[in-house]
Formats: C-alpha cells, sequence, structure tokens
C-alpha cells in the first residue's frame, strides 16, 4: 500500500499549502515576519525623516562594535535584525525576497514555533558574532573599539540560515539564482557560502559577511546536531544572561542516538506520526520530497513487520 492508497490522499480534496496563509493558524510566521520588518522600515523613515544624524532606530538598536562588551546593550543583539538601510531599499527588499521564498518550506517542515525560535536564535549569532568580530579586530589594532567601524543592522544572518537549513532539508530541490538559472539547493548553498567566505577574506565594503557565516554556521549546527528548541520559552528570555543561555544550548546533545535501536525507532515513528497529522491539516501537497520518502519508509517497514 503506497501514499495514494490510504483513506487520507483517496477522498479528500486538498489546497497547497502556500506561505500566505495556514489553514491552522492564519498567516505563517514567515509572513508575520516580513510584516514586521516591512513596517520597522517605514516606520524607522518616518521617525528619521531628515535627521542629520542617520537612522533614529538604528541608533538606538544597531550591534556595535563595543555591543559586546557592554551587558545593559545586549538587546541589541537581536533588534539590529529588524533594521534596514534608508538609503536602500533593496537591502529590505532582497532579504524579504529570500525569507519569503525559503522561509515558507522551512517552517512547514519545522513548525510555526520551532521555526520562530530558529530565526530569532540566528538573528542573536549573527549579532554576536558581528560585534565579537569587529571588538577583537579593534583589540589586534590597539584603536578605539567604539571607533573601527559603524554598526550593523539587517536580517540577512538570519535569512542566510534559513536558505541554508532548506539547502540542507531539500539539496536536492531546483532553485533560481536571480529568478533565471536553474540550480541544485546543494550547489546554490555552496556557492553562497564561498561568495561569502571570499567576502569575508578580501573585501572592505560595508556587506555583513561575518554576519552571514555566522547564519551558515548556525544553520549547519542546527541541522548537524539535532538541535531542537521545542522546550524553549522565549517568553522567559532575559538579555542579562544571554552569555550563559547560549553557552548551555551549545552543549546540548542531539535527541537522536543511533547506538540505541528502541530509540531510533521511537524516533521514526513520532517523525511519520507528525507527517500524517501535517497531511490530515495541510494536504498531500504540503509535504516535501524527504517527507513523502520517510513516510514511504515507514509504509514499508510497517508491511516487513507483519511478513506481508
Amino acid at each position: 500500500m503506497g501514499l495514494h492508497d490510504r483513506d487520507y490522499s483517496r477522498e479528500r480534496s486538498w489546497e497547497p499549502v502556500t506561505p500566505w496563509s495556514r489553514r491552522d493558524s492564519g498567516l505563517s510566521m514567515t509572513v508575520i515576519l516580513i510584516i514586521v520588518n516591512v513596517v520597522i522600515f517605514f516606520l524607522d523613515m518616518v521617525l528619521t525623516g531628515r535627521s542629520p544624524s542617520g537612522s533614529v532606530l538604528a541608533n538606538l538598536f544597531e550591534v556595535r562594535p563595543d555591543t559586546i562588551l557592554k551587558p545593559w546593550t545586549w538587546y541589541q543583539f537581536l533588534t539590529y535584525g529588524f533594521l534596514h538601510s534608508l538609503l536602500d531599499i533593496r537591502h529590505l527588499a532582497f532579504n524579504m525576497l529570500g525569507l519569503f521564498f525559503f522561509g515558507g518550506a522551512v517552517e512547514r517542515r519545522m513548525g510555526r514555533a520551532e521555526f520562530l525560535k530558529f530565526y530569532l536564535l540566528a538573528v542573536i549569532a549573527g549579532g554576536v558574532v558581528s560585534s565579537l568580530h569587529w571588538s577583537l579586530q579593534a583589540l589586534f589594532q590597539g584603536v578605539s573599539v567604539a571607533s573601527i567601524s559603524p554598526g550593523t543592522i539587517g536580517a540577512s544572518g538570519a535569512v542566510m540560515a534559513v536558505t541554508i537549513l532548506f539547502a540542507f532539508f531539500e539539496p536536492h530541490s531546483t532553485i533560481y539564482l536571480m529568478m533565471v538559472i536553474p540550480v541544485k539547493a546543494w550547489l546554490a548553498a555552496v556557492l553562497f557560502v564561498g561568495m561569502n567566505i571570499l567576502g569575508f577574506v578580501g573585501s572592505s565594503g560595508n556587506v555583513a559577511y561575518d554576519v552571514h557565516l555566522a547564519g551558515v554556521a548556525f544553520a549547519a549546527l542546527y541541522f548537524k546536531q539535532g538541535w531542537k528548541f521545542d522546550r524553549l520559552d522565549l517568553s522567559r528570555f532575559d538579555p542579562s544572561r544571554l552569555g550563559s543561555w547560549l553557552s548551555q544550548l551549545a552543549k546540548r546533545r542531539p535527541r537522536l542516538r543511533l547506538h540505541d535501536p528502541e530509540q531510533q525507532l521511537a524516533q521514526q515513528e513520532a517523525e511519520a506520526d507528525r507527517i500524517l497529522d501535517k497531511i490530515q491539516a495541510s494536504g498531500l501537497d504540503s509535504l516535501t520530497n524527504a517527507e513523502r520518502k520517510t513516510l514511504e519508509k515507514h509504509s514499508r517497514r510497517k508491511r516487513e513487520s507483519r511478513g506481508q
């Protein structure tokens, strides 16, 4: 019995799930994040007006080289990720397009709450890396930390993390670079990483390559280490304890232990149940290729265990 022989796939007419709508909870978290970023951009534009000191919100909420040295400003590790340059709307547009194209698929794979936590933690990781990078550079050069670099703003680190995680989840999916060139997701990810490494090593421009690479590393660790943030309650987040919080997070072990067959089987059963629930809620078309393969393997395993 294959996927199309099951009761839930025969007798119902399903609508494909898009990032713009969710049958169970309204707008997806991806779209909510896009809306928040766009609203903050135009709010900053209105507040700034013709201010000679530049962006009002950036002056308050950007990450600076000395942020990491001032625990009372650690909220900037999160807030910078919702600000974008008022001098070039493409900064906002490219980030939000990337989040739209890859965020919806990743969110459907991870779930709404897990996706939000992943995104926000990727923002924080990028902010920490940026401040640490510039403060260390100031130390090595023997100059003032506050004078070495302007602040960092933008969602690009978190968007890069989402993009790379998509490539891990769906490496053989076809995506279109610049809306034209079809490439496999894994190859696009390699190109993105390579360009950012080259940019980090050789560029003196204002692109935050260090933040992009922090997003890449965060996504890779999330996927390879099997991190899950289901027990993480963001409502209890205390910025003053950010250092110890991230340290504890990094020490978490993967939930799946390959040397424990019973635990592995239980994990596989739970994943199959999750996919079946997703079909019931959102339809067969909402499944990724990986989820379809997982369900096929689960069905085959069940048939073998019954001796069919």
